[in-house]
C-alpha cells in the first residue's frame, strides 16, 4: 500500500519512504514501523505501538519518544506529535494504489519541470547593455577595418536581435514594430546567409539607422 501525506510518501510493500520532492530517506528499523501503524491507525498509545513492534519485548515511553524524535528528523517536519498519551499523525494520509502513486510522481514531475521552465523565462531581465554594444560597434563600423570586423558585426547584431525578440515575446508578448523591427534586422545581419548590398553607404546608413533603433529601444523599454 502506498501511504500519501503533505511531507511524505510511504510505499509499504518496498519499505521505502520518500519526501515531497519525491528524494528518498533512510526511514528503518522501529521508526519506520511505527510510521507505517501511524498510517494505518492514526493514532495509537504506548501499548499499542509496543504490541505492534514486539509484544514480547516491554517497550518503554522513551522508545517510542526516540522513535517519534527519527521520524520527525528525517522527515524534517514535526509529522508524529504526543498528545495526551496518544502518538498521532499531524495532517491527512491518502491511501494509493501502485500505479496511482506512479502516475502522482509522472504528474508531479511534469509541473515541477513545466514551473521549472517558467521560472527560467520569467527571469530573464531586461538590460541595455547588448544594445549599447551593438551601436558602438555599428557605428565604428564607419573607420576602415579588415573584413573579419564586418563578420564579427553581423554575428553581434544578429545575436543582439535575436535576445530582444526573444525578451519582447515572452515578457510583453509585444509583436510590434519593435518586435518585427528586430527580426528585420535579425534576417538583414544574419551571418549564416549573408545579404550583400554591394555599396558601402548604403551599409552605412543602415548601421546608423540600425544603431539608433537600438537606443530607443532600450530607452523604451528601459522606463517600463
Amino acid at each position: 500500500m502506498i501511504y500519501k501525506h503533505q511531507h511524505f510518501v510511504l510505499d509499504s510493500e518496498s519499505r521505502k519512504v520518500f519526501d515531497e520532492n519525491n528524494k528518498e530517506l533512510r526511514l528503518t528499523g522501529n521508526a519506520y514501523r511505527m510510521l507505517v501503524f501511524l498510517c494505518e491507525n492514526s493514532n495509537a498509545n504506548l501499548t499499542e505501538i509496543g504490541d505492534h513492534f514486539d509484544w514480547v519485548k516491554d517497550y518503554t515511553e522513551n522508545h517510542i519518544r526516540q522513535y517519534r524524535y527519527k521520524i520527525n528528523t528525517i522527515i524534517g517536519s514535526d509529522v508524529v506529535e504526543y498528545k495526551n498519551a496518544v502518538y498521532s499523525l499531524v495532517g491527512d494520509v491518502k491511501e494509493l494504489e501502485k500505479m496511482e502513486r506512479n502516475t502522482d510522481l509522472l504528474q508531479e514531475n511534469s509541473i515541477k519541470s513545466r514551473k521549472s521552465i517558467m521560472e527560467k523565462i520569467e527571469s530573464i531581465k531586461f538590460t541595455i547593455i547588448p544594445a549599447i554594444i551593438a551601436s558602438i560597434l555599428l557605428l565604428l563600423s564607419f573607420f576602415d577595418w579588415p573584413y573579419g570586423y564586418y563578420t564579427f558585426l553581423r554575428v553581434v547584431v544578429t545575436i543582439v536581435a535575436v535576445y530582444y525578440i526573444y525578451w519582447l515575446y515572452t515578457k510583453t508578448k509585444l509583436q510590434n514594430i519593435w518586435f518585427w523591427g528586430l527580426i528585420v534586422i535579425g534576417i538583414l545581419f544574419n551571418p549564416i546567409i549573408p545579404i550583400h548590398l554591394g555599396d558601402k553607404t548604403i551599409w552605412g546608413i543602415i548601421d546608423v539607422i540600425v544603431a539608433v533603433f537600438f537606443i530607443t529601444l532600450i530607452i523604451k523599454f528601459r522606463k517600463k
